[in-house]
């Protein structure tokens, strides 16, 4: 009778154990959320033809490639938010995804970048380094109201500097195609106002704008967004 029972208590310890490792392989594991899609558009005025995109999350990682038109598809295990990076060796730019769905890579997100470095008091560098672990970052990038005013900002300060006015606000999130009004006419009207330059940057002043209204928007100042505490543990760099 021992005997019996010590071989039915091992052959219930090892069902048990290879029911909790069913289990975790099917939910992915490591903290990681079942497979999710991150997909849009990078472009700067011309699309980033065949550009390389790499996303790094919180938790996670993922790459994919864009087509002739920039548009680019990533389906992979995540949690966000997590940073993009688009390049075609000319050309690099970045931008950010909360979590899953359409967030676009142009030189207007590299700027809404430079605006939420600003207010979390970091750099772009600190910004994008820091997603990985720093609270406050991934708190910020993941805060849809932050972000809407934020966007809203960056649009307002191109009104002010360039008299442009865009198509859309939403320019992180909104779908659109290289060669058509809207938003791709945006990025043609401010490279033609100088706000872009021919490396697909936003002009250095530009972008020292954006950072200072950003830190405006942290203080509390007179027409900023106003609402995000300063972040801890960025980057020493240079780059806004």
């Amino acid at each position: 009778m021992t005997q019996f029972n010590l071989k039915a208590s091992r052959s219930l310890r090892i069902s048990i154990a290879a029911l909790a490792s069913s289990t975790l392989f099917a939910c992915g594991g490591g903290g990681s959320s079942p497979s999710a899609t991150i997909k849009g558009t990078a472009a700067v005025g011309a699309a980033l033809s065949n550009a390389s995109i790499t996303l790094s999350c919180k938790n996670g990682s993922g790459s994919a490639t864009a087509n002739s038109n920039g548009a680019y598809t990533a389906s992979f295990n995540f949690d966000g938010p997590c940073t993009i990076k688009a390049s075609n060796g000319a050309v690099t730019i970045n931008s950010f995804a909360s979590g899953s769905g359409t967030f676009n890579v142009t030189p207007l997100t590299q700027l809404l970048l430079s605006y939420l470095a600003g207010e979390l008091g970091t750099t772009v560098d600190g910004l994008l380094a820091g997603i990985s672990s720093n609270a406050s970052y991934q708190s910020a990038l993941t805060n849809s109201t932050l972000i809407a005013n934020a966007q809203n900002s960056v649009a307002q300060l191109l009104d002010t500097l360039y008299g442009v006015k865009l198509s859309s606000n939403s320019f992180l999130t909104v779908s659109f195609t290289p060669g058509q009004a809207g938003a791709d006419s945006d990025l043609d009207t401010l490279a033609a106002a100088g706000a872009i330059g021919s490396d697909g940057q936003p002009a250095p002043t530009l972008v020292a704008a954006a950072h200072a209204a950003g830190q405006s928007a942290a203080s509390g100042s007179p027409g900023g967004s106003g609402g995000a505490t300063g972040g801890t543990g960025g980057s020493t760099s240079t780059t806004k």
